[in-house]
């Protein structure tokens, strides 16, 4: 009977096929929530975005828009706020938005792996010998994890270095701060971090 009606009102779930759980949940709550409006007619919002806004602010803004369109006993027991935040690969601009979500979709975690990471410092000292730093890697990690990591547990600032994956004695390509960890590790060849001089007291982009 449940099945029914919920393939009345959603007609992607109609009929026998198999369907993902996760949207089927989605779609319920979403179908109470419309149900459950606390107001009349839901008002028409433009959606601006200011770069120079505190973020505080523009949280806060981004949160009471979402609330006079969706205010309901299922918004307050089950929506939340994300913090998304995009930095373009080729202008450095960032971009933050701040999205309603409803229900959150988390990894099984998996066994971390160790992986060997090398740092060439800035200056090289007579006698020299590369040294590899084993860190613990996991499926959602990402270089951010990283220069925390070797910070905690080494000592270094995370902005003072760069990586960068090098194979046949050339580089392939420097790694971002969101590249995939692991996928990172995996490449052929080996992944090598160059201090930056420190004169230039080099930081982490936030």
């Amino acid at each position: 009977m449940f099945k029914r009606i919920l393939g009345e009102y959603a007609p992607t779930f109609a009929g026998f096929g198999q369907h993902d759980s996760h949207e089927c949940i989605n779609t319920i709550l979403d179908l109470m929530g419309e149900d459950l409006y606390r107001k009349g007619k839901k008002p028409y919002l433009e959606i601006d975005e200011k770069p120079d806004q505190d973020e505080f602010e523009a949280a806060e803004e981004a949160w009471h828009k979402h609330l006079v369109r969706n205010e309901s006993i299922m918004t307050d027991l089950f929506h939340g706020q994300f913090k998304s935040t995009v930095c373009c690969s080729q202008c450095d601009r960032v971009s933050v938005t701040f999205d309603p979500w409803m229900t959150l979709s988390l990894p099984i975690p998996k066994k971390k792996e160790d992986k060997d990471f090398y740092l060439i410092p800035y200056n090289i000292k007579q006698n020299y010998m590369n040294f590899s730093y084993k860190i613990k890697v996991g499926g959602s990690d990402n270089m951010r994890t990283m220069r925390r990591i070797m910070q905690d547990t080494y000592g270094l600032n995370p902005g003072s270095f760069v990586a960068a994956a090098v194979y046949n004695n050339s580089f392939s390509k420097l790694h971002t701060t969101s590249a995939n960890l692991l996928e990172v590790a995996e490449e052929q060849g080996a992944t090598i971090m160059y201090e930056i001089d420190p004169a230039l007291n080099p930081v982490l982009p936030t």
